[in-house]
């Protein structure tokens, strides 16, 4: 009876190695062969990325993982069927297992589409000034998840790019030059043409102010309550930017008081009334 039941066992197992055996080679063979193709093709898509983006490392990486992945998942859905499993009911595993961790990480996910976008977009690049979600810097890195720039007091920022992506960015280097604003008040009773005369030479014996695509130039922007405001506009390098503002302040608030002419300073007059 023992040696009839082990014949039976050596039959039904040289049936399933008949039978599933084969299946479960080819599974393998498909998923080894199906890997190498999927790395090679990354790399064809990391060439060819790199000829279109200016060497832009994020993009690159985060276009070949992505093509990877879906092309491994795709391989081993493949093999799977292959080797004699019913693919319909993995298929459909797989995709409830993807929309509930896509909705645990729903918040992840779109900083990931936010990164995305701003790889594709590239409203800015690398060590370019900008302003975004209420922070002014200099950008630092930008990765998959979030963008790093460097305040002028020299804070790094962590921005999601989800936020990014969704919100105003500002990008003040793009064209290579900056303008730079430098608000100057004067007294109601000051002569405003001496005053853009002396605001006008300290712009123009500065050799970072740039002349293209404008001159510098003063102008009357505000009626102030105690003040006329004035504005000295030039163009000038970011990396002059901060100096040159805080330097041409006060170098122009020297000049002034050499000029006699007088920066007010907030000034009220009370009536009052006798009972």
């Amino acid at each position: 009876m023992e040696l009839q039941d082990l014949s039976e066992f050596q039959t039904e197992a040289m049936h399933i190695l008949t039978v599933y055996g084969f299946k479960v080679v080819q599974a393998l063979a498909c998923i080894i062969i199906g890997f190498y193709i999927a790395n090679k093709i990354g790399d064809v898509v990391a060439s060819q990325v790199k000829k279109k983006s200016n060497n832009n490392h994020a993009l690159i990486d985060f276009i070949v993982s992505l093509t990877k992945i879906t092309l491994k998942v795709i391989i081993i859905v493949t093999a799977i069927g292959m080797a004699g499993v019913e693919t319909t009911s993995f298929i459909a595993m797989l995709g409830s297992a993807g929309l509930a961790i896509g909705l645990a990480l729903q918040g992840s996910l779109a900083n990931v589409a936010g990164g995305a976008l701003v790889l594709t977009l590239r409203p800015f690049k690398k060590g370019e000034l900008i302003e975004a979600q209420g922070h002014l810097g200099t950008v630092e890195d930008i990765g998959l998840f979030a963008t790093t720039i460097k305040t002028p007091h020299r804070r790094h920022i962590f921005i999601p790019n989800g936020a990014l992506a969704g919100g105003v960015i500002k990008n003040y280097t793009r064209e290579g030059f900056v303008r730079c604003d430098v608000p100057i008040g004067i007294a109601y009773d000051a002569d405003i043409k001496k005053t853009r005369d002396v605001l006008l030479s300290i712009a123009n014996n500065d050799k970072r102010v740039l002349r293209d695509p404008e001159e510098p130039v003063v102008w009357v922007v505000n009626l102030g309550d105690s003040s006329v405001d004035l504005q000295l506009r030039v163009h000038i390098s970011v990396d002059d930017y901060w100096n040159f503002l805080f330097e041409t302040t006060e170098a122009a608030k020297l000049a002034l008081d050499d000029n006699g002419i007088e920066i007010p300073f907030p000034q009220r007059v009370v009536h009052m009334k006798q009972s």
